[in-house]
């Protein structure tokens, strides 16, 4: 893989890590377009890792309260189990629960449809279908046991590329009622366990000394400063109730990679 390939490869996943229309799919179809037949994995992984660090860094308050939070309640948990900070480290626990079993158990399945532009086109086109409804979602009570967990399994389901993670989750939290700025934040910080648990799975299948390190490197950085913009963007686009604009793009991607797959 080339320099200018990866730097490419990096900006797609910064954009698209963030943005609903799904960097793995978005993935699959440049790396087909460059030749790239075999499914690019370890590549796919680590560009993640650099939209991981980009999250490290945008969401600093709110895990730096995270953090605060599960000190306190360490400390003197019958105090501190009702701080809102404790609750949401328990709705994030609860919901990375079906995203481990269904990475765990299906990871063989799911990484086999990453060769598969037909499967990325259609996923695509769902997802915009998706987005397109939450235009119509409205705020609701919480369930902080069950809702965690219904998005932790939309989170597992966006392993298969084209369907967009941060859109599954941060729709399917709006479809149950949440606010949408809400909504956006479970959405990011539940995506640093699954990306972190991603890599580490990753690692260990593959011979990470082999690997050109210095090129992987520059792709890793590059997504990492393109997803803190995309970021920056995405939250101003979610306040201002615009999220569903994001489904035309996805019909559109979902088109050209059906498109694609008949003449690559």
């Amino acid at each position: 893989m080339s320099l200018i390939t990866i730097i490419f490869l990096g900006i797609i996943q910064g954009l698209t890590e963030f943005f609903p229309v799904s960097s793995s799919g978005h993935l699959v179809l440049f790396q087909n377009l460059f030749g790239l037949k075999e499914p690019q994995i370890f590549v796919d992984v680590m560009l993640h890792v650099g939209t991981l660090i980009s999250l490290f860094v945008f969401l600093r308050r709110e895990l730096l309260q995270l953090f605060k939070g599960l000190w306190l309640f360490v400390r003197n948990p019958q105090r501190h189990h009702s701080d809102p900070r404790v609750k949401r480290i328990f709705a994030l626990a609860v919901a990375s629960i079906p995203t481990a079993l269904l990475g765990y158990f299906f990871s063989d399945f799911f990484e086999s449809l990453f060769a598969s532009l037909r499967t990325v086109g259609l996923a695509l086109i769902f997802t915009g279908c998706y987005l397109f409804l939450t235009k119509w979602a409205r705020i609701k009570q919480k369930n902080l046991l069950l809702h965690p967990f219904i998005i932790g399994i939309l989170q597992g389901a966006a392993i298969v590329p084209g369907f967009s993670r941060s859109g599954l989750t941060i729709g399917g939290a709006m479809f149950l009622g949440w606010k949408r700025k809400d909504a956006a934040q479970f959405s990011f910080l539940l995506s640093i366990p699954a990306i972190c648990g991603a890599a580490v799975f990753q690692f260990g299948k593959i011979d990470t000394g082999s690997q050109p390190w210095p090129i992987i490197i520059t792709g890793v950085v590059v997504s990492a400063i393109v997803g803190y913009i995309a970021l920056a963007v995405l939250m101003s686009v979610i306040n201002r109730g615009k999220f569903f604009a994001f489904s035309y793009y996805c019909f559109l991607a979902g088109i050209a990679a059906i498109a694609f797959s008949f003449v690559i």
